[in-house]
C-alpha cells in the first residue's frame, strides 16, 4: 500500500531515546507537542550486562578517547541526574514547575508508558513495539542501529533526529567534528532510516544555525537536538499533509564519524578503506575544562544552559 492510500492522521507513536542531559532538552519539546500521541518511550539500558558497569564504560571511554571525552560522557549520563535534582529542589522551592527532567520521571507526569532495553531490536522488545501499533517511530539521542524488523512495525516509518547537517558528520556525537573544525554554521537533520545503517537515509527537513564562539560539543548537541525536537514536529505535519518530501542523500556526499574515536587531544588518523573523516589527517589542539553551574540552570530557565565542556585554541599541523 502507498503513503497516499494510508489514513494521513499519525496517531500513535514510539519514541526511542536514551536518558542523558541531551535527551532531557529535547523530548519535553515533542511530549508536549505530541500529548497524547506518543504510545510509549523505549530507553537504551545504556550500563550493566555486556556494556560492563559505570566504571568499566569510564576506563574504557578514558583508554580509548581521552580525558576529554570521558568528562564530556559524565556530564551527560552521570552529572545530570543531581543536577537535575537540584534544579527541581530550586523550582519547588520558589514555586516554579520543573522542566528538565530525567525521562522516566517526565513519562510518569504525562502518564506515558515507559521501558528500557539492552537490546531494541530483540525479539521481546520487537513483539512490543509491534504490539503498540505505532504509525510513526521517532529515535532521538539514542545508541543503538535499529534493524530492519523493527524498522518495517509503523506504516509511516522510522525517523531521527541527527544534530548534524546531513550528509556531513554522520554517526554518534557529530559536534566533536563541528568543535575541531571550527564551523560557523551548525544545524540539525531529521530523515527517515531506511536500512541498517548510520544516518544515510533520505533527508525531511534541514535547518541551520550559526555556532556561538563559546559553543561546546555538549551545548551544541542539547541546542541542536532541541531544535530538531521542533522540525520533528513540522514534519509530522507535513507527512499528514502529504507534502512531505524526502531527498535521498547521495552516498559519495559527506562524511562519517570514527567508529572508534581517536584520542581528543591527540591526533585523528587518517581514514581507510574509502573511508572520511572532514578534519585533516592530523590535528592537535589543547582543551581546557570549564563547568558552568549558574543559578539560572540550577533554577531550570531554560536547557539551552547547560555545563560546557569548552575549546580553548586549536593547533592545526
Amino acid at each position: 500500500m502507498s503513503r497516499s492510500e494510508i489514513s494521513p492522521r499519525i496517531e500513535r507513536i514510539v519514541l526511542l531515546t536514551l536518558d542523558s542531559l541531551c535527551a532531557a532538552a529535547a523530548v519535553p519539546i515533542l511530549v508536549e507537542q505530541l500529548q497524547g500521541r506518543i504510545a510509549a518511550i523505549c530507553l537504551s539500558r545504556r550500563f550493566g550486562g555486556k556494556y560492563g558497569s559505570v566504571w568499566a564504560q569510564a576506563r574504557k571511554n578514558y583508554r580509548r578517547s581521552g580525558w576529554a571525552f570521558l568528562i564530556y560522557t559524565t556530564l551527560q549520563f552521570i552529572v545530570f541526574y543531581p543536577m537535575s535534582f537540584l534544579a527541581q529542589l530550586v523550582n519547588r522551592l520558589r514555586g516554579r514547575p520543573s522542566s528538565l527532567l530525567p525521562l522516566r520521571q517526565l513519562a510518569h507526569r504525562h502518564g506515558i508508558p515507559i521501558f528500557s532495553t539492552r537490546d531494541p531490536n530483540s525479539d521481546g522488545i520487537v513483539d512490543r513495539i509491534r504490539a503498540l501499533k505505532p504509525d510513526l517511530i521517532i529515535i532521538c539521542y539514542f545508541d543503538h542501529v535499529v534493524r530492519r524488523q523493527l524498522i518495517e512495525i509503523p506504516r509511516f516509518g522510522v525517523i531521527n533526529i541527527h544534530p548534524g547537517l546531513l550528509p556531513d558528520n554522520r554517526g554518534p556525537v557529530p559536534n566533536i567534528w563541528a568543535v575541531i573544525d571550527g564551523s560557523d554554521q551548525v544545524g540539525a537533520s531529521v530523515h527517515y532510516v531506511d536500512g541498517e545503517t548510520l544516518d544515510t537515509g533520505p533527508v525531511l527537513k534541514l535547518e541551520s544555525l550559526k555556532c556561538d564562539p563559546g559553543d561546546s560539543v555538549l551545548s551544541l548537541d542539547c541546542r541542536l537536538l532541541s531544535l530538531g525536537a521542533r522540525m520533528t514536529i513540522d514534519v509530522i505535519a507535513d507527512i499528514e499533509s502529504g507534502s512531505a518530501r524526502a531527498v535521498p542523500q547521495d552516498p559519495g556526499q559527506g562524511s562519517t564519524i570514527l567508529s572508534r574515536l581517536e584520542k581528543i587531544c591527540g591526533a585523528f588518523p587518517t581514514a581507510a578503506g574509502g573511508f572520511t573523516a572532514s578534519p585533516t589527517s592530523s590535528v592537535n589542539f589543547s582543551i581546557r575544562i570549564r563547568i558552568e553551574l549558574p543559578a539560572t540552570w540550577a533554577a531550570n530557565r531554560g536547557a539551552q544552559q547547560v555545563p560546557r565542556l569548552r575549546r580553548c585554541a586549536r593547533d592545526r599541523s
